[in-house]
């Protein structure tokens, strides 16, 4: 399902803020870095009540935290810090030279989703010589856990889940640090699940993406709300299972008054992904950053 194309969006990841410009709307909000909000780029579309399924309950119960990793495998990592602390992922060229980031412009390619910048002149493929951020691949970081993360939240909320299942959310040291080494400033990433559109991850040249520009950039277009006339564009039977999908994650909201609330504000994107809305990490496939989701 989901097979035509919609309106395409460009996504900006600029230190400190988040800005989004549409091709079918003027509109432009910005917002903080790390601060959950809705976008309001199209009024609320609330499916027809005949595509809601039946239930007695007014809500179901919230979502629930994980339990045992979802992950298998070994681990391709170190551990988070020379020290082997867990205050957040410092990249190879970071733990032999201390407090010494690497240029961004020294990463920077040209016509790649990694960046623009100066020619290289070595051939070597550059997308493999790029090392996620651990948090953003589908393995358990050695010391660390794993990472939760659920886009249908109402909330961007990011949970660190350690080895004996204590469950914190990212800090500041995580979400700060680079999104991968070497350091980029623009990453496109797509979802299967979503064909409509690609997730485009641009910096001001500035500076590095960091792993809370990805994140919440992710979590952010998941909340963008369809338009009406995308609504009209999808087959009856697509409309039913994506209302259900919407009605299941009204229902998660903790009391009747947050369901009613969320109803109100309409379908997102998220719901387009019928329930799949864990986050699984990134992969790179075929020159861009693939979305995985279970």
């Amino acid at each position: 399902m989901h097979s035509r194309r919609y309106e395409s969006y460009d996504f900006s990841f600029v230190a400190g803020q988040f800005s989004y410009s549409s091709t079918a709307s003027s509109y432009v909000p910005s917002h903080g870095s790390f601060t959950a909000g809705t976008a309001q780029n199209h009024s609320p579309l609330i499916p027809p009540s005949a595509l809601y399924p039946g239930s007695p309950s007014p809500y179901a119960p919230n979502v629930p935290l994980p339990g045992a990793s979802p992950y298998r495998g070994s681990v391709p990592f170190p551990p988070a810090s020379g020290d082997g602390s867990t205050n957040g992922w410092v990249p190879p060229d970071e733990r032999r030279h201390p407090g010494n980031f690497a240029a961004a412009s020294d990463y920077s390619f040209p016509n790649s989703p990694l960046g623009g910048g100066r020619q290289q002149t070595s051939s070597y493929n550059i997308y493999q010589q790029v090392q996620m951020n651990p948090w953003l691949t589908g393995y358990v970081q050695a010391g660390l856990g794993y990472l939760w993360f659920d886009f249908s939240m109402a909330a961007f909320n990011p949970i660190r889940v350690d080895n004996m299942g204590i469950q914190v959310p990212l800090g500041m040291n995580e979400l700060n640090s680079p999104a991968t080494y070497p350091h980029i400033q623009y990453m496109t990433v797509i979802c299967d699940a979503m064909p409509c559109l690609p997730i485009t991850g641009i910096g001001d040249g500035s500076r590095w993406l960091s792993l809370g520009d990805v994140l919440q950039g992710l979590y952010r277009m998941m909340m963008w709300r369809i338009s009406r006339e995308e609504w009209q564009s999808f087959p009856e039977s697509d409309k039913a299972a994506i209302a259900k999908a919407f009605t299941r994650r009204c229902r998660a909201r903790w009391n009747p008054q947050l369901v009613r609330a969320e109803r109100q504000d309409g379908v997102k994107r998220v719901d387009l992904l019928l329930g799949k809305t864990m986050f699984r990490g990134l992969i790179v496939e075929g020159g861009v950053f693939k979305l995985i989701l279970s």
